[in-house]
This record gives C-alpha cells, structure tokens and sequence, in this order.
C-alpha cells in the first residue's frame, strides 16, 4: 500500500509540476498576424504596433497607440533577424535558486527572437519580438526536454524560434522580398 500511495504522489507531483511549468513556458510572449495581404497591401499587427506596406505609395506605414510614422520603402536597407539569449533572474529565484544557479551552464535564460527593418541610415524599426523561457538545472536535463516534448504535443508549448522563422519569411513576402541583414 505505501508503494503505491507513493507512486500516486509522485505521478500527481509531476503532473502538477508539469501544468505549472506549461504556465510559464508556453505563455505567449510576442504576437502577430497579418491583416492584409493583396497585391498593393500588405497589413499585419504585432506587439509593436499596427505597420502597413503600400506598394502604390512605396511606403510602411506605422501606428502604436497615439505614435504615428511612415518611411519610403527606398529608405529601407533590409530586415535584421536577430536572437538573443539572456539569463532569466526573475523566474530563475521564482522557481528556485540553488548555488549551481551561479554557473552559467545550469542559468534559466529566456531566448528572445526579434525582427526589425532597418534604413539606410541605420535606424531600426522594431516589427516583432517574441521569447521563450528555457530552464536549466543540474541533473534535470532528461526531465526538462521530456517535459517540454510533452507540453508540445499536447499543443501547450509553441516552437517559438519555429515561429520567428515563419515570421521573417511572412514579412519578406510582404515586403517583396528586401535583403536579410
């Protein structure tokens, strides 16, 4: 009997440790979706505002809350990909620090993909960005990709890189086809 009240106990730990994780990593963190797309517009929202591309007036268009600009598509260098992974303090003290937490190896981090076009002059106008949270722990490597292989197939957990890619390629279409800086 204490056999299996143990295995029941650890069966509901790991299935609440599991939707507690799905809480975190599967949270969406950037958004986008395209509006508009004929062969004059091309329209899409994202957590950086509302753009628009017009073919006929060679211009994108730009709104986010009461901020308005446009740019001559001439004045647009290409779009940067970019990703880049940072240490996730917030959610690493959150879930649990430890000393190993010190080692860089075993940091939580957050990877962040973001798409910007950039102009001639070298500024860079924000288009999209999304993030994930990657834990790390010591020993938990098997258990944290099987956790994640879980949540994926159950559709909790989205490939947020998968995402950022189909992005890029959405708004190169879009964009006809600009250089990938």
């Amino acid at each position: 009997m204490n056999l299996l009240s143990f295995a029941l106990a650890t069966i509901f730990s790991l299935a609440l440790d599991t939707a507690w994780v799905a809480l975190f990593r599967a949270r969406p963190v950037g958004t986008f979706k395209v509006l508009r797309d004929t062969a004059d517009t091309f329209s899409f929202s994202s957590n950086h505002g509302i753009f628009t591309v017009d073919q006929r007036s060679q211009t994108l268009r730009y709104v986010f809350r009461k901020q308005r600009s446009s740019w001559n598509l001439s004045d647009i260098k290409g779009l940067e990909y970019r990703v880049n992974e940072k240490h996730a303090v917030l959610e690493e003290f959150f879930f649990g620090f430890d000393l190993l937490d010190l080692l860089s190896r075993y940091q939580d981090t957050v990877e962040w993909f973001s798409i910007a076009a950039v102009t001639t002059e070298g500024k860079r106008i924000p288009l999209y960005l999304s993030g994930q949270y990657y834990p790390r722990e010591f020993l938990l490597g098997w258990y944290i990709r099987l956790q994640a292989a879980l949540l994926s197939r159950m559709g909790l957990l989205t490939d947020v890189e998968e995402e950022s890619r189909a992005v890029v390629k959405v708004l190169q279409a879009g964009f006809r086809n600009p250089k990938l800086l």
